[in-house]
């Protein structure tokens, strides 16, 4: 089934006071799993991660055209500015597109959505088969985005999400947690080698986007919020407690 709303908590237990593990964005795919009252057991198709969510947000599968490469997009009543907006979709969210023009793109919500079209600026999407070949300025666009561990909306997410959902636009899925992204098949560097845009830097449990030799962004509950700070300064923190396990190229 399809997220049809912006995004859903997926839940450890089938109970919604029970602790966040991520989150699925509009327009993804879950396989269920096992059912437990208004709850499925399911697995997010993006990255493979599973858990629980309520089934009130799930409905008709659409297969996607598109996915949102914007900080976040609201979706116009019509293809007007001032029609008004029915809601808004994050980075990373999966649409359909049934026709566009030089502005606006048509969007399919589903046969059970109250309006079955809305509208969305053409320039915050692009095809699935497209890539940002600059992902690192998705990242930096988040800049001041706050920290909401397990995350993974644009109005909240965490470090690893961050990695995942910037990267995407690069035109590659890559796992949800720090640990499994750090055991992908890149390019290892040297610790002693000087640092570029791209790199990646990963401690244990927390991970970092190189923008340059010297700064790093990352979602951190320091700052409670994504920041651009020198490497240095996060390694003055942490390196006691954390010393880097692995640095990759991601270009």
């Amino acid at each position: 089934m399809n997220v049809i709303a912006p995004s859903i908590p997926m839940r450890s237990k089938a109970k919604a006071s029970s602790s966040l593990e991520t989150e699925c964005l509009f327009g993804e795919t879950l396989t269920i799993i096992d059912k437990n009252l208004d709850w499925y057991f399911c697995k997010l198709l993006t990255d493979n991660y599973c858990g629980w969510v309520n089934k009130e947000y799930l409905g008709e599968i659409i297969k996607s055209s598109h996915r949102v490469v914007s900080n976040r997009s609201y979706l116009f009543k019509d293809n007007d500015i001032k029609s008004g907006c029915i809601n808004y979709l994050p980075l990373g969210s999966q649409i359909y597109v049934n026709d566009f023009d030089d502005f606006w793109a048509q969007v399919y919500l589903g046969k059970n959505s109250s309006q079955k079209f809305a509208y969305i600026p053409s320039k915050h999407i692009i095809k699935n088969e497209e890539k940002i070949d600059d992902w690192v300025s998705i990242a930096e666009k988040l800049i001041g985005t706050p920290y909401v561990w397990g995350g993974r909306n644009s109005i909240g997410l965490d470090c690893s999400a961050l990695l995942q959902l910037s990267y995407q636009t690069y035109g590659e899925n890559i796992p949800r947690n720090s640990i499994d992204q750090s055991l992908l098949n890149k390019e290892i560097i040297n610790k002693k080698e000087k640092l570029k845009r791209g790199y990646v830097v990963f401690w244990e449990g927390h991970v970092g986007i190189m923008v340059d030799d010297t700064h790093c962004i990352h979602a951190n509950a320091f700052h409670m919020e994504v920041s651009r700070e020198p490497l240095l300064n996060i390694l003055e923190r942490t390196s006691k407690r954390h010393p880097i396990i692995r640095i990759m190229n991601f270009n």
